[in-house]
């Protein structure tokens, strides 16, 4: 059957029309965004912009412990496929864009004490991006307790500052070569101890022997720590040297050595401890040595002291 010539334009119109529509609904790409949210304790609590869009997963994670139940998934119900809810993370798939005039609000409260207490989000959906990567920092601190902290860790650096030094000259020389180098190994060699004392847990499970070794001025402690099952993983931090007896030497922190980066629940590894001895050092001295975390809180502790 053929067609007039009168009906073809009106069917290439039609044609036209047809493509041009289906061109119309076709999706523009959105861009994948990460950002970051700081969360101040001065500011009023406002509203967060949270850009989501049909199919593509939107991940919030969080600094702070929040509280899971504090999610109200009925409000994400009728816009969103999965809604899951962790303890510092909030993942989230749209089935559609959310329509607008019909923003649902988000509220998530944080589980532990401080501020701000909670975050509110409202999720959109716009045209040119979509947010695929969220990071929120909760800051529940003033200006002065942030200057306070800074002047402990200028503190702490300072202190084990001479410690670092020593370690970085001995990295540049490195071996049994750099020791002697060093002077840290004479032809007098190296003398083997052990400490007999069992060390004070802090949270933590020293497993002997508890080598001493000595050379020249040279001190190296070398113990094996473990992690006891259900603890929350271990972080090297440093050792605190506490003199005892007729001593006016000032207490002294130095970096812990060991071959990983952390102890898991129920893992062990050796750590490490290297100090001189001062010239000036009164006979007689012991030293309380603390073997600790990051935070000054979990390790062990020799009492009866370390010559």
């Amino acid at each position: 059957m053929s067609l007039s010539t009168s009906t073809i334009p009106l069917v290439l119109t039609v044609l036209l029309g047809a493509t041009a529509a289906a061109q119309s609904r076709t999706p523009v790409p959105r861009e994948r965004k990460a950002r970051q949210l700081t969360l101040r304790a001065e500011e009023p609590p406002v509203l967060h912009p949270l850009h989501v869009a049909a199919h593509e997963v939107t991940t919030v994670t969080f600094d702070a412990p929040i509280v899971p139940e504090s999610v109200d998934r009925s409000v994400l119900a009728p816009f969103f496929s999965r809604v899951a809810v962790h303890e510092d993370v909030l993942v989230l798939k749209a089935s559609m864009d959310v329509p607008s005039g019909k923003e649902p609000v988000l509220t998530v409260r944080f589980a532990g004490p401080g501020a701000p207490a909670q975050v509110g989000f409202v999720l959109t959906t716009v045209a040119a991006e979509v947010d695929s990567q969220v990071e929120v920092f909760r800051q529940g601190r003033t200006a002065q307790d942030l200057g306070k902290e800074l002047a402990d860790l200028r503190a702490r650096c300072a202190v084990t500052e001479p410690g670092l030094a020593m370690l970085r000259a001995q990295c540049a020389r490195s071996g049994l070569g750099g020791a002697v180098l060093m002077g840290d190994v004479t032809r007098e060699g190296v003398a083997v101890a052990y400490l007999p004392e069992l060390p004070v847990s802090m949270g933590l499970i020293a497993i002997g022997p508890h080598v001493l070794y000595r050379a020249a001025n040279t001190r190296v402690l070398s113990t094996s720590l473990r992690n006891p099952e259900g603890s929350a993983p271990w972080v090297p931090g440093f050792a605190r040297m506490t003199p005892r007896g007729p001593s006016a030497l000032p207490v002294r922190e130095l970096p812990l050595l060991m071959q990983v980066k952390q102890l898991a629940p129920g893992e062990r590894a050796t750590v490490v401890v290297e100090w001189r001895t001062p010239p000036e050092m009164p006979e007689g001295t012991y030293f309380t040595l603390e073997l600790l975390d990051a935070t000054g809180e979990r390790g062990v502790r020799w009492e009866q002291g370390v010559p």
